[in-house]
């Protein structure tokens, strides 16, 4: 009688240890899913607002591409190595259309050469602010409490939470498989692993691939890396320069250009 009572007990003890086992793997691999799901979403959510970001970016390299003369590639390109940037390593605009001088500030001078001069180092310190805070992000006021400052999402930050968000993603799916899961879990069924072992069946699963994670591709995302642009104080005598260069070659194209300028505007 006792030793039936023992065994009742050391049976009962058994299923509630094998109980609370069982949840806390369950907990385990579906809270881990859960979280990377949440981070998955965060990051399609920081793509959309980072691909706005870049669009402003575009238009305003559009505007200095269209001042550059945008039919011309090799003046534009030797715009970019006058200032020390490799144009191999800018990512043009999508659509060199896409220009917008509704908000442009035409500069005076009396010459048609200086004002084309200053009308590149307008649209050039804008394209660069542009570009420097989709890198890097911009600070701005909390809509909701003045006294404190928040960051727009920025290239650098989201690349960095891609890489992180690629490694959690490989880990869970080798480390914590639902056939590792499934496995663990009726290894806690005495009886069954028993026969399993005697027959000699095989544990394979073919839940790993259909139930995993899939990463994210940044490549897809439409997302481009800027270079530093260099300060238009440590430049702005080389744009000058180059936009009196373009001047003396090609005087007509430069007039038209201005010329269409204001009439955009």
């Amino acid at each position: 009688m006792f030793e039936k009572k023992s065994k009742n007990t050391y049976e009962c003890l058994a299923d509630s240890l094998a109980e609370e086992t069982l949840q806390e793997a369950a907990d385990t691999f579906f809270g881990q899913r859960k979280g990377i799901e949440d981070e998955l979403q965060m990051y399609s959510q920081w793509v959309q607002e980072l691909s706005k970001i870049q669009s402003q970016v575009q238009t305003a390299q559009a505007n200095l591409h269209f001042i550059l003369g945008s039919d011309d590639d090799q003046t534009v390109s030797s715009f970019y190595r006058q200032i020390g940037v490799d144009p191999e390593q800018v990512p043009w605009p999508e659509d060199p259309e896409t220009t917008d001088f509704s908000q442009f500030q035409v500069p005076f001078a009396f010459r048609a050469k200086a004002r084309y001069a200053k009308l590149i180092c307008a649209a050039y310190t804008e394209f660069a602010a542009q570009a420097a805070d989709f890198m890097h992000g911009r600070a701005y006021k909390d809509p909701q409490d003045s006294r404190c400052q928040k960051m727009t999402v920025s290239y650098n930050q989201l690349y960095e939470f891609y890489t992180t968000l690629k490694q959690k993603i490989q880990k869970a799916n080798q480390d914590n498989a639902p056939s590792q899961v499934l496995q663990y879990v009726k290894q806690l069924d005495i009886e069954r692993s028993a026969k399993e072992s005697l027959v000699g069946a095989p544990l394979h699963y073919s839940l790993d691939q259909e139930m995993a994670l899939a990463a994210p591709d940044f490549a897809q995302s439409g997302l481009a890396a800027y270079p530093n642009f260099p300060p238009i104080k440590e430049v702005q005598a080389t744009i000058r320069d180059f936009a009196f260069r373009v001047y003396t070659e090609k005087p007509q194209k430069v007039l038209r250009i201005l010329a269409a300028i204001m009439k955009l505007r």
